[in-house]
């Protein structure tokens, strides 16, 4: 235990002296000690300072140190006029956890400040703990003011309180703005009774509400929930799609049940992969695993490369279907893609695992690949840049050499000499041009890489 009248006087001492460094220093060591509650009372005002290294010293000492008085004594702050106060108050209770709910049951109990009232309800709503339940539903019957109410139903939300959901639902038909309030936090308490209300006003509402209802039903749902989502694919158009298939690919993985691939789902997921936001994207995408569909498998090249996870799925399957997917893969290899790196990538797997299927391409197909790759040559990705010229000699030599200046002039040393590593390969009139050229680099690397392959090709042919 640290002696408490000795850190005491120096924490006072420092404090009057103004040596911020060491009483920041102090703070930072004390943290993890066994402190006295006469040492608390005195740091706690700290975070009051305006010295920033301070406050920032005290308020992790209050963070971290186990003294249960901490939050009795920074509770009040969180009624200061002043916001950054009020929210490190905040920022402490919340990371003290639970330790911070005794504290909040005394001190909210006693307030008439909405606003206060609000900020401590979205704290305990936060923390998580299932005990506060009938603290933050006794707000909820007695407080009127709308933002309190709000707060209390996510809260309760929050913590998974089942005894609420009987409380909450009436607020539904109260005001417009509650309506998604109580959807969402009785979408986080998975009871027959919050399912059955969800599935029930679904038909009657408008689509910001019912995005809600398919994100609620897709954490709380049944069996039957797979299905009734199922059924509404031909009635939901547009962004309503993207949560839809989330809710069914959850569903699907939890109970085991299976997505019957036809032309609705195959539209939907086609939407959702080309036109959505990331975390629906990658959610359709896993879909693809089901399906061998051309059409998707080209659509999903354009997200190759969003999610590790993801990609290893999609791998599996662009691998099995190698002549399909070389054939459109020229779709993807695009400088505004900014996944071009991983489609590439995939494109010299490809090649390597199977290189006959580069002649099995149409000479349009070919084409459209070669001009792909060349645009490529230009990206401002030097990793990108070396790939796309590694794979273009890899496809076809001729075409590559009308571009070697483009490939001896990138502005990384380290790709020039490794396109020199590439020509050493080749025995071409061009190349050799272009070799001479790289002698007089002005990187020393590249010009002894140069003269020794120059070398090497004349001891060839002599």
């Amino acid at each position: 235990m640290v002696s408490e009248t000795g850190n005491k006087h120096e924490i006072v001492n420092l404090i009057s002296s103004g040596e911020s460094e060491k009483l920041t220093d102090l703070l930072y060591n004390l943290s993890f000690d066994v402190v006295e509650d006469e040492i608390i009372k005195i740091i706690v005002p700290l975070i009051l300072k305006d010295d920033k290294s301070v406050r920032n010293a005290a308020s992790n000492f209050l963070i971290q140190n186990r003294n249960l008085l901490i939050p009795e004594l920074v509770i009040e702050h969180i009624s200061s006029d002043n916001i950054s106060i009020r929210n490190l108050a905040g920022e402490i209770l919340l990371k003290k956890g639970p330790d911070s709910i005794p504290a909040i049951s005394s001190y909210i109990v006693n307030l008439d400040n909405d606003d206060d009232i609000k900020f401590l309800v979205d704290i305990l709503g936060l923390i998580g703990e299932k005990s506060t339940e009938d603290l933050i539903l006794a707000i909820l019957n007695k407080n009127q003011n709308e933002n309190v109410i709000v707060a209390c139903i996510e809260a309760l939300g929050n913590i998974g309180s089942e005894k609420a959901v009987k409380q909450i639902i009436p607020f539904y038909d109260q005001l417009e703005v509650l309506k998604p309030v109580v959807v969402e936090a009785i979408g986080k308490i998975e009871t027959s009774e919050s399912l059955e209300f969800i599935v029930d006003k679904f038909n009657c509402e408008d689509d910001l509400l019912k995005f809600t209802m398919i994100e609620s039903l897709g954490e709380i749902g049944n069996q039957d929930t797979f299905y009734f989502l199922l059924s509404k694919i031909n009635e939901l158009k547009g962004a309503l799609i993207w949560p839809l298939l989330e809710a069914i690919y959850k569903l699907k993985t939890r109970y085991d049940l299976e997505v019957p691939f036809d032309e609705k789902i195959k539209k939907c997921v086609l939407d959702t992969i080309i036109n959505s936001e990331p975390k629906y994207q990658i959610t359709a995408a896993y879909l693809v695993s089901v399906f061998d569909d051309p059409e998707i498998l080209f659509a999903c090249l354009s997200i190759f490369g969003m999610d590790m996870e993801l990609n290893e799925l999609l791998y599996r399957k662009f691998m099995e279907n190698k002549e399909i997917i070389i054939s459109r893969i020229y779709n993807a290899i695009d400088n505004s893609n900014e996944y071009v790196a991983s489609v590439l990538e995939l494109l010299n797997n490809i090649i390597q695992d199977d290189p006959a299927v580069i002649q099995k391409l149409s000479a349009l197909d070919k084409r459209r690949l070669t001009e792909a790759l060349s645009n490529s040559l230009t990206n401002p990705d030097e990793v990108v840049r070396i790939t796309a010229a590694e794979l273009l000699f890899a496809v076809d030599t001729e075409t590559a050499l009308l571009f070697i200046d483009t490939m001896t002039a990138d502005e990384n040393f380290w790709n020039r000499i490794r396109i020199l590593d590439i020509f050493s390969e080749i025995d071409h009139s061009q190349i050799t041009e272009s070799i001479e050229k790289l002698v007089n680099d002005p990187e020393e690397m590249v010009r002894e890489k140069a003269k020794e392959i120059l070398l090497r090709k004349q001891f060839l042919i002599n």
